[in-house]
């Protein structure tokens, strides 16, 4: 079956990371030969799962299906706005009025 962006990108972050296909198997909590099947790209993987990979990876949803070519291609602008969101978004209710409060503070700041 032809290699497609998602199954090389896959397989290359799960060798960087040193696991095996077991071991992803294991974390995603599916079979390991369905996980293989995505590896192979004899299957696609349902959203939950692409996501459930990108986190693991720690890397976005369009890395792994558009690969790194085409995320290069979005501007350093909307990367950050999407990394700045998924940190804010992780954090506790107080946390996020923490965050707010100290952007804000910060902007007074500049406009004395």
């Amino acid at each position: 079956m032809k290699q497609t962006v998602f199954s090389s990108t896959i397989r290359t972050l799960r060798k960087k990371a040193g696991f095996t296909q077991a071991d992803v198997s294991n974390k995603l909590n599916i079979q390991r030969q369905t996980y293989c099947n995505y590896e192979n790209a004899c299957r696609t993987p349902p959203l939950e799962i692409i996501v459930a990979l990108a986190n693991l990876y720690q890397v976005s949803v369009d890395y792994l299906v558009l690969g790194a070519k085409a995320v290069q291609a979005r501007s350093s602008k909307a990367i950050l706005k999407d990394k700045l969101f998924d940190e804010f978004s992780s954090l506790s209710k107080s946390g996020q009025r923490e965050v707010l409060d100290f952007i804000r503070f910060k902007k007074y700041l500049q406009t004395e």
